[in-house]
């Protein structure tokens, strides 16, 4: 009768695996060389994301603060309920038509 030997290490290698199926293959290599493991990599990498998340949420919470008559855009009059947003108006507004799209707003805010 065989004994029950269980892996060394189990649950990190799971982990591993699930992370290299989610990931794909080449990212989590890179990322394993990167940071030691691929539990490592998961872990490092779930903290830019959420802290990504958050930054969003907060910026379409201030676009829809903002936009006043409740659009989906910001105008010049709109905007300058966040100084720094009307300062950078123009250069935010990528296509030039007087508005700011919440994608304008975001990219002009985040990036």
């Amino acid at each position: 009768m065989r004994k029950f030997r269980p892996l060394a290490r189990f649950e990190e290698h799971s982990l591993a695996l699930f992370a290299a199926l989610v990931m794909g293959g080449t990212g989590a290599a890179v990322h394993a060389r990167e940071y030691g493991t691929l539990v490592q990599a998961q872990v490092q990498q779930s903290a830019p994301r959420a802290a990504r998340d958050a930054a969003h949420q907060r910026v379409d919470a201030a676009f829809d603060r903002a936009d006043a008559n409740g659009d989906g855009r910001l105008s010049r009059e709109e905007a300058q309920r966040l100084p720094a947003v009307a300062e950078r108006f123009d250069e935010i507004d990528r296509n030039g038509n007087r508005t700011l799209s919440r994608e304008e707003f975001q990219r002009g805010v985040i990036d």
